[in-house]
């Protein structure tokens, strides 16, 4: 019985497996649970790369493990940071490092994390002014190299497992892991219903997806997934396209981030633990910790200036936006704005984290007549300046629309789609729109007269005409993509139940699971992916 769609024990015969996980925010508890899980199977050793002290430590004191959690072999983050303090940076060792490491270099590691690359406030608003100086940022790479290369000394991995990458910590861990040709599972998801990926490194496209669907192409597909996948591509182009663990727009957003008596509760409970909070950051326990930098200026943003630039910026741009109606009557296309500082900029398209840049190159590149509609990300309202928007506006040929309105009424009338990555690519594919693209994505796979990669900014303008002439929809291929997702993945409802994420949309199909079951499915596909990279 396949083990991806049953959760069930692979058939192969199991063997003694030592892990490495990787862990980010209140995401140990999931994979501390999921070590338990394998272990069960396998047995072997598992240890840990912790980030966020905050939700260990919480984590920890609540869990009857805690001696258990105390011993597992562990590299913590903050450690890292405060260790960087006492070091200055040895230029030999880490270009050595890098030679040997390669990528091909390691500053790499470096922008994959945002808390450390970008400005102390860039998870709330537009920060790119660096916390830590130049010769810092190299003693936190040192350190972290020696750390996490003695971790793998220690633990022996057989596997290294984690979730996206959006740390220094577990970039260094795929580096030294395809150093040690010791199998990466980096586990995310597909934007489609449930269903959750392996993927073998920290980059799309996946290589082992590329063979499946070339596999599939060319016949060997099993019938039953090919018409499951007929049935999840209809039911995204009937306007279904919500998919496990995404905030629902709209009204239903406001509440999921945190609207209503449910929102001023919460404050209330912030202020109080504020003298506490403090402390610990400024002399406790979380003064070496990037992921938390105090209570002040996150209950202030969030109270105040968010709510307070969300209403100047509607004022202001009120009048400038395009309305739904206008689009019909437009010549356009359609680029959506990514949310910041994302894994999507910082690791899969880092030359493109100026989006800026990236509007006016594409402006530029348009036929004579044609429009640049840009969309604001939801969830990044309040998140940049208003002098952002006013230089996207002073670009000729871009127009705005608001950023509440859904993306599928965009897509309806534009002539083509133009993204550095993310999910709306995949549902332009969808809706049989064309579609360029800057960065990496998982469906730049399908035939290139569906989809084009701009390899060359200076080619821009040659990719839009070619996509623009010469656009062909390929049903069967977009069948046999979606199909090879289903087929190489496990469906887990990840942020809803494992991650226990509120106001998240949340799949039909898990709502009667419990979080064992999931974790129990998800393992056993931790387990039959491991075997499998190593057969």
């Amino acid at each position: 019985m396949d083990c991806r769609s049953s959760g069930n024990v692979p058939s192969q015969e199991i063997y003694h497996l030592n892990i490495l996980y990787l862990t980010q925010s209140g995401g140990f508890r999931l994979f501390w649970d999921l070590a338990k899980a394998v272990s069960e199977r396998t047995g072997g050793k598992a240890g840990f790369y912790v980030a966020d002290s905050r939700f260990y430590e919480a984590y920890k004191r609540s869990s009857q493990e805690a001696s258990d959690i105390e011993a597992a072999p562990t590299v913590k983050e903050w450690e890292i940071i405060a260790a960087a303090r006492r070091e200055t940076p040895d230029i030999a060792f880490l270009a050595v490092k890098e030679k040997e490491l390669g990528d091909p270099v390691l500053w790499n590691a470096l922008v994959a994390d945002r808390r450390i690359y970008l400005g102390k406030r860039a998870t709330l608003e537009q920060d790119y002014r660096p916390q830590f100086s130049h010769d810092r940022m190299l003693s936190i790479l040192q350190v972290a190299i020696r750390e996490m290369e003695h971790l793998f000394d220690q633990i022996q991995p057989n596997a290294v497992v984690g979730f996206i990458c959006v740390t220094i910590g577990e970039y260094l861990a795929y580096l030294i892991a395809k150093n040690r040709r010791i199998p990466f599972v980096n586990l995310r998801p597909t934007r489609i219903r449930n269903y959750f990926f392996a993927g073998e490194g920290v980059s799309e496209p996946s290589e082992r997806l590329r063979r499946h669907y070339e596999g599939m192409r060319q016949g060997s597909g099993r019938a039953k997934v090919l018409e499951t996948a007929q049935d999840v591509l209809q039911a995204m182009r009937s306007g279904n396209a919500m998919y496990e663990g995404v905030l629902p727009a709209g009204p239903a957003r406001q509440t999921a981030m945190g609207g209503g008596d449910g929102k001023w509760r919460r404050r209330l409970g912030m202020m109080g633990r504020i003298p506490k909070d403090f402390w610990d950051c400024r002399f406790g326990a979380f003064r070496y910790d990037t992921h938390y930098k105090g209570p002040f200026h996150p209950l202030f943003f969030k109270a105040v200036k968010q709510p307070s630039r969300r209403m100047g910026y509607g004022r202001y741009l009120r009048g400038r936006y395009v309305s739904r109606g206008d689009l019909p009557r437009m010549q356009y296309a359609f680029f959506p704005l990514h949310k910041e500082p994302e894994v999507t900029l910082l690791v899969y398209s880092r030359p493109f984290m100026n989006q800026i840049e990236v509007v006016r190159n594409l402006a530029r590149s348009l036929p004579v007549g044609m429009r640049l509609v840009v969309k604001e990300h939801p969830a990044c309202v309040g998140y940049r300046p208003l002098q952002y928007y006013r230089k996207l506006l002073e670009i000729p040929n871009v127009v705005m629309v608001p950023p509440e309105m859904d993306s599928r009424s965009v897509l309806e009338h534009t002539s083509l789609v133009c993204i550095i990555s993310g999910s709306i690519g995949l549902e332009a594919l969808v809706m049989k729109k064309p579609v360029v693209h800057l960065g990496r994505v998982p469906f730049e796979i399908l035939p290139d007269r569906m989809i084009q990669r701009i390899r060359d900014p200076e080619q821009t303008a040659a990719v839009v005409q070619e996509m623009l002439s010469s656009h062909r929809h390929d049903e069967d291929a977009l069948v046999s993509f979606i199909g090879a997702v289903i087929d190489l993945s496990v469906p887990v409802d990840f942020y809803s139940i494992l991650l226990g994420r509120t106001g998240v949309y949340r799949s039909p199909a898990g709502r009667e699971e419990t979080f064992e079951a999931q974790i129990n499915r998800l393992s056993a596909y931790v387990i039959h992916t491991i075997q499998e990279s190593q057969a």
